[in-house]
């Protein structure tokens, strides 16, 4: 039997409510579930599921990136290559 809570928010925070589910293509409803669902079914790690679009994705490795000293140099193409990730003991 589903369940109704009561959340007060304030003006703002409903605008942006609003806001996100228009630019997500769903209902607030929907969008609020979601996030109430995320809070309540941690994953194996005991933390909540996080889903990024494509974009976000992309900008949390530009991030990570960042972060990289200069000085390291970068990995040779050849030794991303899977014959080269893994190691010979299968020829022994």
């Amino acid at each position: 039997m589903p369940a109704t809570i009561p959340v007060t928010v304030t003006i703002e925070e409903q605008a942006a409510l609003l806001a996100q589910a228009n630019a997500e293509g769903v209902s607030v409803d929907t969008l609020v579930r979601r996030a109430v669902l995320q809070l309540i079914s941690p994953t194996e790690a005991g933390k909540p599921q996080v889903e990024l679009s494509g974009e976000e994705l992309e900008q949390a490795f530009e991030e990570l990136a960042d972060l990289v000293s200069e000085s390291v140099p970068p990995v040779p193409a050849e030794s991303l290559r899977r014959e080269n990730m893994y190691s010979r003991e299968d020829e022994w």
